[in-house]
């Protein structure tokens, strides 16, 4: 999420900014709300600072296992293609060569072709890791069944499919453990900025009205102030 991350750090810089231009108003600067005082502001930017700090502290730990998950199934679209050959040669059976075909489009993310009433259609297909994985244990167990499936080639053989698979199960495992506080730390983060009323952006363009009513437009500071960027992001 470069884009929203960006947007957090943005926001929270341009609080800053605004909590500095609002001292310099000195006595002058007295908002109808609590949330909006000076003091309130600083809390609020100690709260912030934290949040993001929290999200920085998760962040390198899922990145990682993700960045091992993808080279983990990196090799697997070619290994699939070259074992789907050997079996083509190897099997006589159509109907179990169509299943496994129909797996190994799966796990490449090839188009399926459906037929509904006499009009073939193609259908894009799951390619997220959790289906990966399933259609992988299934086409693997169309080698087994097979009986033919006997490969010379050690990266192909049943044992190092089995290997390839038990790695990919613990990295998609190790995924989503690291996906966890990273989540809880993105949402707490996301309540403390974005919250209805009380979140730091709606905050922010509270005081910017308040700021229009209170000074006019050739004052030092209006401009500064209300122009300001101050802007919601996706969670």
């Amino acid at each position: 999420m470069p884009g929203s991350e960006t947007g957090y750090a943005k926001n929270a810089a341009n609080l800053q900014d605004l909590i500095i231009r609002l001292k310099t108003l000195g006595a002058d600067y007295n908002p109808p709300k609590a949330l909006y005082t000076v003091k309130s502001l600083e809390q609020l930017t100690k709260k912030v600072n934290n949040a993001m700090h929290l999200v920085n502290q998760v962040l390198p730990v899922y990145r990682k296992a993700v960045d091992e998950q993808e080279l983990t199934f990196k090799p697997l679209n070619k290994l699939i293609t070259r074992s789907y050959n050997y079996l083509k040669v190897a099997i006589n059976n159509p109907a179990e060569l169509q299943t496994a075909r129909t797996l190994a489009d799966h796990l490449r993310g090839v188009p399926i072709k459906n037929t509904v009433d006499g009009i073939s259609r193609k259908s894009k297909t799951n390619t997220s890791y959790d289906h990966k994985l399933a259609f992988f244990k299934q086409y693997i167990n169309v080698l087994i069944v097979s009986g033919v499936y006997e490969p010379a080639e050690k990266d192909l053989k049943l044992t190092s499919f089995q290997t390839l698979l038990n790695a990919m199960e613990s990295n998609v495992t190790a995924v989503a453990i690291a996906k966890i506080p990273v989540d809880d730390a993105r949402k707490k983060r996301f309540t403390l900025f974005y919250a209805e009323q009380i979140g730091l952006v709606d905050i922010a363009m509270g005081i910017k009205s308040y700021i229009k009513s209170l000074l006019s437009k050739d004052h030092p500071q209006y401009r500064h102030i209300v122009g300001l960027t101050f802007r919601k992001m996706s969670l």
